[in-house]
């Protein structure tokens, strides 16, 4: 099926000037019909095995409920020392079909293979209440956002420079009965940070790792496909509150210029003497709300990077960085920051069911702008699971996102065109609109159209790939999931 996928995925990189019609039809058709067949094998597949018992990884990672079961018996075989593993394929193909940089289709994927391992089990009881988890990745295809539009928000949450990477590798220590857990080795800040239970369900990038650190913090922070060494311990001392604090490596790439994605190719750079980015998280769920049946969690958070951050309007000499007199060389801030808020909240629960119903999300994320591009980023949204009788592992949503350009980088842009002439003011901001529906066909098979509208891509902010601001985009796509 992927190597279907990519077939179509090379027949769809046409130009803006193609017709839709001699192209993207011919293309959707024959994706089409690839899905239509795995669809027809997975309804008429065999059951799948029971779960493992073990721990079996954040997420459920390494959960048992795969296309190839048992794998002849190395799933039962593994387990007995504490062993479990995941292999997982996620392919898509996506159309651009007005605005951007050009209309035009594009397939992108990614492979994870995860390793979880009980170490309780696994030395028969002499280590109790320690984990250990790895995983790898390997990248595949040239996603929609660097080709067709041109968004600082990527379109997907798995487009990336193709590479194959470690990407998790760390240790989990529990104690306390649980209520005490210091976790270290290499991870993404978005593992346990910044997350949104809701907002898991959308495609793109701002729904698992949020706009503003990523366009702010150096190579684009410690998230995929580019992960840090880091050291994080958890308090739970109810089971309400939960507070978290961790400290990342500042910057998850090597220095250098161009791809900082290519300057650590492989996920084993392991930098440990950059400066840091420092995290802390207190989250509440009230049970009042769970014994109602209407679950929910509110997170109050807050990170630090030590620097330099340039100040994108003034100069080291205290002048516009864009007059001809400027030195060139921006005025350095020693650091940067930002707070957040998160709300999860279950609005309705269908009665006499585990987890269906309606939910909403929101989070709100705020940075000066004297040392950043983006100095606010808005998300939120809704999605329901089960809203259509019978599917009651399907979930629909409907969601929206906001980059906003801080007031510092828009008096930049104004600096330019009143010093050169040439140019156009920074937009506001970056607004994307996403409707998306997950269909779970089989336990280890999902279905994903996904529909984005871009307002202002780029947010009007020059590129290698347009000097002139972009029109609004619509975006179409589809994410085929497969556990092995």
């Amino acid at each position: 099926m992927v190597a279907t996928l990519s077939a179509v995925g090379r027949c769809w990189r046409v130009s803006a000037g193609h017709g839709l019609c001699g192209s993207i039809v011919c293309c959707l058709g024959r994706s089409l019909t690839t899905l239509l067949l795995t669809i027809v094998f997975a309804l008429f597949a065999a059951p799948v095995a029971e779960a493992a018992e073990n721990w079996i990884g954040p997420n459920d990672t390494c959960a048992s409920d795969m296309l190839l079961r048992d794998w002849a018996d190395l799933r039962p075989r593994l387990s007995q020392y504490g062993v479990t593993f995941g292999l997982t394929e996620q392919s898509e193909v996506w159309g651009n079909l007005m605005g951007g940089l050009r209309q035009g289709a594009a397939y992108d994927g990614l492979t994870t293979a995860s390793l979880c391992i009980d170490l309780s089990t696994a030395t028969k009881g002499r280590w109790e209440g320690a984990h250990f988890f790895a995983s790898g990745i390997q990248i595949h295809g040239l996603g929609p956002t660097p080709q067709l539009v041109g968004s600082l928000q990527l379109v997907s949450n798995i487009e990336a420079t193709p590479s194959a990477k470690l990407y998790d590798l760390w240790l989990e220590q529990q104690a306390f009965d649980g209520k005490f857990a210091l976790r270290f080795g290499q991870e993404g800040v978005n593992d346990e940070f910044m997350t949104t239970q809701y907002g898991a369900l959308f495609l793109n990038s701002s729904f698992g790792f949020p706009a503003l650190p990523a366009l702010d913090l150096p190579s684009g922070g410690p998230n995929y496909p580019l992960a840090t060494p880091f050291v994080r311990a958890q308090f739970q001392p109810t089971g309400e509150i939960t507070f978290m604090g961790a400290v990342y490596n500042g910057d998850p790439a090597p220095p250098g210029t161009g791809d900082a994605q290519l300057r650590d190719r492989h996920g084993t750079a392991f930098r440990l003497n950059d400066h840091t980015l420092s995290f802390a998280e207190l989250q509440y769920s009230p049970g009042v709300l769970a014994n109602f049946g209407q679950p929910g969690t509110y997170k109050l958070g807050m990170w630090i990077a030590t620097g330099p951050f340039a100040d994108p309007v003034e100069d080291s000499a205290g002048l516009p960085l864009a007059s001809p007199a400027s030195t060139g060389v921006p005025l350095l801030h020693a650091t940067d920051h930002a707070i957040y808020a998160i709300i999860d909240q279950m609005l309705w629960h269908k009665p006499n069911t585990v987890s269906q119903g309606l939910a909403f999300f929101v989070q709100v994320m705020h940075s000066p702008d004297d040392r950043n591009l983006s100095d606010l980023f808005v998300e939120g949204g809704f999605n329901w699971r089960g809203i259509i009788p019978g599917r009651s592992h399907d979930e629909a949503g409907l969601a929206v996102t906001h980059a906003g350009i801080g007031s510092a980088a828009i008096h930049f842009s104004n600096d330019v065109l009143f010093f050169t002439g040439f140019g156009s003011p920074y937009s506001p901001g970056e607004t994307i609109v996403e409707a998306t529906y997950r269909a779970r066909l089989t336990p280890w098979l999902k279905l994903q159209p996904d529909l984005q509208y871009v307002v202002n891509p780029g947010a009007g902010i020059p590129s290698t790939q347009s000097l002139v601001p972009l029109k609004n985009a619509l975006v179409v796509g589809v994410r085929v999931s497969v556990d092995f």
